[in-house]
């Protein structure tokens, strides 16, 4: 029995196609190798916003489904479930340390109050626009609706009489309440996670911004005396968890 021949151009065929899946899986892992170039370049020179900016490009679907049930509940109940599991995170590790804290800063504010010679500085305009051009534009309002733009475009008039606010706050050890209450807004944290899950959102604060230029303001009068431990690395200028992060794994394999 004769052998059959397929007809040449069929075999030609084949390698046609075996060539072009070949040059796509080339094409991927030419593209994965230049991606992980890029996180590495931007991981080395601690460029944290390229650095997320690549990761999430590469990892993160931007194709979310909204949802309308978050653990097990549904319609106006999942206010209450964001509002008592906030609630739960934000407390003291230690029972009545808050208390404790307040009472001591009582007695130190009434024991200066009864003295008269400690200096308290006055807060200048120039040092108040520094703090203003710190300003990033396009940013969320808090509970107050105040965004930055009204601070930054508000005219120098604005600045002289935030001069006087915070000078008096200073002057009388004084903090308003509005100062120390933000919009707590959840975020998914992960795209791939299961959203209908409450420990799947983080909670982000929308702070007023005339309390953050207050903090801004403050830090820059008394930053000397408001360093942090050599040991911390999150949340500090010109540090990141990445390196101790990579040896605290690199041991622990």
């Amino acid at each position: 029995m004769d052998s059959l021949k397929l007809p040449s151009y069929t075999c030609t065929g084949f390698a046609i196609t075996f060539r072009y899946k070949q040059a796509i899986k080339e094409a991927a892992n030419e593209a994965e190798q230049c991606m992980n170039d890029d996180l590495f370049s931007h991981l080395c020179s601690k460029d944290t916003v390229s650095f997320w900016k690549s990761w999430r490009k590469r990892f993160c679907s931007r194709n979310v489904q909204p949802i309308n049930v978050l653990n097990g509940k549904s319609g106006d109940d999942i206010l209450p479930e964001f509002t008592n599991f906030y609630k739960n995170v934000f407390k003291p590790n230690t029972f009545h340390a808050d208390a404790k804290f307040k009472t001591e800063v009582e007695a130190v504010l009434d024991d200066r109050a009864h003295q008269s010679s400690y200096f308290t500085p006055l807060i200048d305009i120039k040092d108040l626009v520094y703090h203003i051009n710190k300003l990033k534009g396009r940013k969320a309002a808090g509970i107050d609706d105040i965004a930055n733009e009204h601070i930054m475009f508000g005219g120098p008039h604005l600045g002289v009489h935030l001069c006087l606010l915070f000078s008096c706050l200073l002057k009388h050890a004084y903090v308003p309440d509005n100062f120390c209450r933000g919009i707590i807004i959840p975020l998914l944290k992960s795209k791939h996670g299961d959203a209908t899950r409450i420990d799947m959102y983080r909670g982000i604060t929308l702070s007023p911004v005339l309390s953050k230029l207050f903090e801004s303001v403050l830090f820059g009068l008394y930053e000397e005396f408001l360093g942090s431990d050599n040991l911390q690395f999150g949340f500090k200028k010109s540090s990141s968890i990445y390196k101790p992060c990579f040896v605290c794994f690199t041991r622990t394999c």
